[in-house]
């Protein structure tokens, strides 16, 4: 029987003592049973916003053996942006570990959900060229106008951190975490200074 991780994750207080918790739970549980997948484990973040750190996700994402699948409810719980669900998605690929997402009818095993991968890849690479472009401009304009910063200020980062957590394979999460910003900025930052 192949096994899988189920992840499970609620924004708000509410929600945890709400249905959305119980919801999502059952969600996992009708599909394995549906498709014959024993769920090794579940892991839950209760009370997280998607923008915070997740603990339980990243244990999840540091244990990734001996299971074929990862299912969440819904794909919005699995990335916080195209990119960092594209990025996810990879790291599991590598592991030959395949993702499902039960609301969105998202399962990389289908053609369907490959086209949807694909898609998704295209509005990220869109997505990346648009900040990009923005970037470009906001730094002509600084230059015309001779001011040395534009835009929202970002925080120093150390990119000798950066690059020392990434070459031995620390999640984007983890290492924003460590170096004081969102794992969106660090990511955005990330690709100016050449960092993968």
């Amino acid at each position: 029987m192949k096994k899988a991780f189920g992840y499970i994750r609620v924004s708000t207080l509410k929600q945890v003592k709400g249905h959305s918790l119980e919801y999502q739970k059952s969600a996992i549980e009708e599909y394995c049973k549906r498709n014959d997948i024993e769920i090794k484990k579940l892991f839950i973040d209760k009370g997280l916003s998607g923008y915070r750190y997740r603990p339980n996700f990243e244990k999840m994402m540091n244990d990734l053996k001996d299971i074929d699948f990862i299912i969440t409810y819904s794909i919005t719980r699995f990335g916080r942006s195209t990119q960092e669900l594209l990025i996810n998605i990879q790291t599991l690929e590598n592991k030959d570990i395949k993702f499902v997402s039960i609301k969105e009818n998202f399962d990389v095993t289908t053609k369907t959900g490959k086209l949807l991968l694909g898609m998704l890849a295209l509005i990220s690479d869109f997505e990346a060229q648009t900040i990009k472009e923005r970037m470009e401009a906001g730094r002509e304009w600084a230059r015309v106008h001779g001011t040395k910063r534009f835009g929202r200020p970002y925080a120093d980062i150390d990119w000798d951190t950066v690059k020392q957590f990434r070459e031995v394979g620390v999640s984007w999460t983890k290492t924003a975490k460590r170096v004081g910003v969102s794992t969106a900025t660090l990511i955005a930052r990330a690709r100016e200074e050449g960092i993968e």
